[in-house]
């Protein structure tokens, strides 16, 4: 449905994340992009490419089934988890923390976030929460490594998963040592590994190929710097994130915030007391990363879509399950949340056919870029000489599909036009 309307790409990180995929399928290496990108996204993308060819159109279609395979995680983890959600308040709870215009337009890009956020917002869900005891121990192992794997896959694509593996790490550890002290029964650590590991193996890999265990967060910070986005100011920095999520999504704001004085029942903070704080730890570990000039240097909304998610989710779970059970004075006043959410929620669509769609600006159009890297690939020519004018080559030699037989030259910094960039065949 996005894809139809004037939506392309969110940036030419789509294309560069397509370009160095597809360099992975002719040459696998452990880390594709050699650079602060962490390596899934290019993992499983290169596979699709492998098995179905090098081209933007695979790169696309693999991207939109792995979003939309990842999209019913979150349904499952209401289902299964402690939430124990019904179906319909399952369903109506992954409706609304995805169907935005941010959620859609990333679902439909080349690029990690959208299955990102699902798979953390499921792993939330699914381990943070506190299940009434149940008998099928075996069950609930087998479902904790299932969303444990889950927040695996999304530590290794994209940094907003690690606080909340940090703190999920840090709860599962807290209640097995519990339940071994209580019962004495040996602990079941597979999980908490699974989800502590990613982050580690990844500073490790930094400290061996680059000599510092946050290679990857300096060079993002020099990246900001050297291009003028560095932060102006540490208040300023610290409170960008926090009032972008309410900007971008003021219905989730509402209805989240509306829910957490739900939480003095106790059926709701046994459900998403530690949900919440991944949430808020991840809030944290963006914002002081803004500070530091770590955070993501363009498009910050991509950023905030887990965080949104989990929140998304908890509104709904948390408004529902006290709406069944409520007076009706209570139910008076949910309903009337309800309402008002409903109408923000629709009122924030509108941005899908809106002015402010990503990628669609003049300076962004890459139909051109496109249409000529399609011409190459068509005409199988064996090398060609590129001199980008800034980034819009990315776009050509996704379009192209074997980089490797393309050289690079310096960027120009001239204004990006249809005519970029110069192409030599040779």
């Amino acid at each position: 449905m996005v894809l139809r309307g004037p939506f392309d790409h969110v940036s030419d990180d789509d294309f560069a994340r397509t370009t160095i995929a597809a360099a992975f399928v002719h040459a696998p290496h452990l880390d594709p992009s050699s650079t602060s990108w962490l390596p899934f996204h290019f993992w499983i993308l290169g596979f699709a490419m492998a098995v179905f060819g090098r081209s933007l159109d695979v790169a696309r279609a693999a991207s939109i089934a792995i979003a939309s395979l990842a999209a019913t995680l979150p349904y499952l983890a209401l289902r299964l988890g402690p939430a124990e959600a019904s179906r319909i308040r399952a369903l109506l709870a992954v409706t609304f923390a995805m169907i935005s215009p941010w959620g859609l337009w990333l679902g439909a890009s080349t690029v990690p976030e959208s299955f990102t956020a699902s798979f953390t917002s499921a792993a939330v869900v699914a381990l943070g929460g506190v299940g009434k005891p149940k008998g099928e121990v075996c069950k609930e192992c087998k479902m904790q490594v299932m969303f444990a794997l889950a927040l695996l896959a999304a530590c290794l694509s994209r940094y907003e998963a690690w606080p909340v593996a940090a703190v999920l790490a840090f709860v599962l550890s807290t209640r097995q040592f519990r339940q071994f002290r209580q019962s004495k029964q040996r602990a079941f650590v597979l999980p908490i590994v699974l989800v502590a590991i990613g982050p580690l193996m990844w500073m490790a890999w930094n400290a061996y190929a680059h000599g510092s265990f946050v290679h990857f967060f300096h060079r993002v910070s020099n990246y900001k710097r050297a291009i003028g986005e560095g932060s102006t100011g540490a208040l300023t920095a610290l409170l960008f994130y926090p009032r972008l999520l309410v900007t971008m999504r003021p219905d989730v704001a509402i209805a989240s915030a509306c829910a957490m004085f739900l939480l003095r029942r106790a059926e709701v903070r046994r459900v998403w007391a530690a949900p919440l704080v991944c949430a808020a730890a991840s809030m944290l570990f963006l914002a002081y990363g803004n500070v530091l000039d770590g955070a993501p240097a363009h498009h910050p909304e991509r950023a905030l879509v887990g965080i949104v998610m989990v929140l998304a989710i908890f509104g709904v779970d948390a408004i529902g399950r006290t709406f069944a059970r409520s007076t009706r004075r209570v139910a008076i006043v949910l309903s009337t949340v309800v309402a008002v959410v409903a109408l923000v929620w629709l009122a924030n669509l509108r941005a899908l056919w809106g002015h402010e769609i990503p990628g669609t600006s003049q300076q962004e159009d890459r139909h051109a870029q496109i249409e000529a890297g399609r011409r190459l690939r068509a005409e199988a020519i064996d090398h060609i000489v590129i001199t980008p004018c800034e980034l819009e080559h990315f776009a050509l030699l996704a379009a192209f599909g074997a980089p490797e037989r393309a050289l690079v030259l310096p960027r120009s910094h001239k204004p990006v036009t249809s005519d970029c960039p110069q192409i030599e065949r040779r």
